[in-house]
């Protein structure tokens, strides 16, 4: 038999389990960005806005230039709780949800504008799906489309076979639709790039301007094919068991304040890549630009490796038909 003496002892325990969502919560993000890149600057005077505007009650704590490791060792970290979160491009999202880089399938979109009208209309659902995957999100950040740079030209199909091409681990539809082209992809984490293309493991990779440009990569490289790839974007994710912990009123301080963060990004990210591209150029980088019957079987290659992806399930094929059924709306100008 339990004593009332005992229950009195057992009640404070009691309530601080009751209270616990209204304790201080640190969130711990891990990011790629380098800890002096505006990423991180704007990112951490968002956090000290939540902190203020919480009154210590929400913390975020960010792990920069790709310390707590590659997009796989962070969900892994997620998983056990040593992380609570963090910052993924494009490439790296499907590992929360296979739907949630269905905006950069390779050679989808011809300009911003098609893309910008696609994702205005179906960026809803993908965030919703993250959600109900358990991944907290606060929008998506553009950063403009990637581009094959190279140590040697690449106008036409056979000019690409051969060649060591960069691929993110964990991208399945960016491996099969280089695969579809006859070029043998080489996987490795973001962090092994430099390494890889000093050593010659890569002599290619696909990526922004301004990925090029932060990571220094541009420097190994000689040659850009003015084809736009895929169209990049980030996220910010954090677990929803972590998220629950902080009481509704600072879910709202905090949804605001970094939704707004990544609204800006959103603004500013493809004018920064389009500025980046243009820098690389004007400091020796030769442009490359291939006829438009070649990039038109290019592109016709990886539609049908898409088009496959979709019929095995790789990603939702009635979101890829509703895509493709708007980008036939836009380019008719409807």
């Amino acid at each position: 038999m339990i004593h009332n003496k005992n229950w009195l002892l057992l009640a404070p325990l009691c309530l601080l389990f009751l209270n616990a969502p209204l304790m201080a919560q640190t969130i711990k993000i891990a990011t790629i960005a380098p800890e002096s890149s505006s990423w991180m600057r704007d990112m951490k005077a968002g956090a000290a806005a939540i902190q203020e505007n919480t009154e210590g009650r929400v913390k975020f704590k960010f792990y920069g230039g790709g310390v707590q490791g590659n997009d796989k060792q962070v969900q892994r970290k997620m998983r056990t709780g040593q992380l609570h979160g963090g910052a993924f491009t494009s490439g790296g999202l499907n590992r929360f949800h296979k739907d949630a880089d269905i905006f950069a399938l390779p050679m989808l979109f011809d300009s911003i504008e098609e893309a910008r009208f696609v994702r205005d209309r179906l960026e809803p659902m993908v965030r919703e799906r993250l959600e109900e995957a358990g991944y907290v999100n606060f929008g998506l950040a553009a950063a403009g489309f990637a581009y094959m740079m190279s140590n040697r030209p690449a106008r036409t199909l056979d000019d690409l076979k051969g060649s060591k091409v960069w691929i993110p681990e964990g991208d399945p539809v960016g491996f099969a639709a280089l695969r579809a082209l006859g070029v043998a992809p080489v996987v490795m984490p973001v962090t092994d790039v430099m390494t890889g293309l000093q050593t010659d493991l890569l002599d290619s990779i696909t990526a922004p301007p301004v990925a090029a440009v932060v990571f220094q990569w541009h420097t190994q490289l000689k040659y850009l094919t003015d084809v736009p790839i895929a169209y990049v974007y980030a996220a910010l994710l954090i677990d929803k068991r972590v998220f629950a912990r902080v009481s509704a009123e600072d879910q709202v301080v905090v949804r605001e304040v970094m939704e707004g963060i990544y609204r800006k990004f959103d603004k500013y990210g493809v004018s920064d890549n389009e500025e980046a591209m243009e820098a690389l150029l004007n400091e020796g980088m030769q442009g490359i630009s291939p006829n438009p019957d070649e990039i038109m079987e290019w592109r016709q290659v990886v539609q049908n490796s898409h088009q496959k992806m979709a019929d095995d399930g790789v990603f939702d094929p009635r979101l890829y038909e509703r895509m493709q059924s708007l980008l036939e709306q836009v380019r008719a100008g409807e």
